[in-house]
């Protein structure tokens, strides 16, 4: 009953490592963005950088978490911390929210008044941000699977590198043609492409406050795998949530034929369940002929 579920783990300090690294690189750029969105009056480039100050605030807040799941559990927080992993990636989802507004506000105003600037400063400081945005995007890239935070600081890093590479042509075009209104447009853009990156956080994280069955998992899948353990005749009142953002749990009553084979197919579910990366399992077992006080069909 072999299912092609693996779960990679990889090594803490390899995690710390790549956060610490993104940060740094991220913080300087957006440093050279400021400067030069400024100098150069460029709202694109001022844009980008509030971007990359929200996708800042994003690896801080997951590096946050990452470090709060490794707390022990206590008599009051039985869990530890782990929800707090949660917590911290849909406040890093609010915070982008914030930043959207803000980048559309300018774009919209540049694009009713444009002004003159540097297309030439525009492209290449842009091209420093696909480099920075993409390699920083690399760090996480085998990583990813293992935590919605860290999944969500890929693929912000990738939406980034792909925003400078949108930059870059905004400003080869400003440069040769004087389209100074595409500074405006490409703020707007730059917006757009931050809302439908934020929304999946947004909704992953809010399920997941709400105690929701996290994205990744089906349910009816997990019933089907489970129903092949040997002695198993049926499964209900199932409720499975995320403790954090890399760790489910899940509570069901499994009725059996007999309770000769308890220990075998209890081993046999929890196998089952943590190749379903679901490691915390609480499960009440009955059998057949008892009857359920509920609807067993939950």
């Amino acid at each position: 009953m072999a299912h092609d579920h693996s779960h990679t783990i990889t090594n803490p300090n390899e995690i710390n490592r790549s956060f610490l690294i993104g940060i740094a690189l991220n913080v300087a750029y957006v440093v050279v963005e400021i400067i030069y969105g400024f100098s150069n009056n460029s709202t694109s480039l001022l844009s980008d950088a509030a971007h990359n100050v929200g996708d800042i605030s994003g690896l801080l807040l997951a590096f946050l978490a990452f470090k709060l799941q490794v707390i022990k559990p206590s008599k009051i927080f039985s869990y530890g911390f782990k929800k707090g992993s949660i917590v911290t990636s849909f406040i890093n989802s609010i915070l982008l929210a914030f930043a959207i507004g803000a980048i559309a506000w300018e774009g919209f105003q540049k694009i009713l008044n444009p002004s003159p600037l540097s297309g030439s400063v525009v492209m290449w400081v842009a091209s420093i941000g696909v480099i920075i945005n993409f390699a920083s995007a690399l760090l996480f890239k085998n990583k990813q699977k293992d935590d919605l935070n860290i999944k969500a600081a890929y693929w912000h890093l990738m939406a980034d590198a792909l925003v400078s590479l949108g930059v870059v042509f905004s400003g080869i075009l400003i440069h040769y043609f004087q389209w100074y209104i595409l500074d405006g447009i490409t703020a707007i853009i730059i917006a757009v492409v931050v809302l439908f990156s934020t929304w999946n956080l947004f909704k992953d994280s809010a399920i997941a406050i709400l105690d929701g069955v996290p994205n990744a998992i089906d349910p009816e899948e997990i019933k089907e795998h489970l129903l092949e353990v040997k002695g198993v005749k049926n499964i209900h009142h199932i409720h499975i949530w995320g403790i954090s953002t890399n760790e489910n749990a899940i509570t069901a009553q499994i009725v059996v034929d007999n309770l000769l084979h308890l220990p075998q197919i209890k081993t046999s579910l929890k196998e089952e369940l943590e190749e379903h990366n679901i490691k915390h399992s609480t499960l009440e077992f009955e059998l057949t002929e008892e009857n359920c006080t509920e609807t067993c069909k939950q």
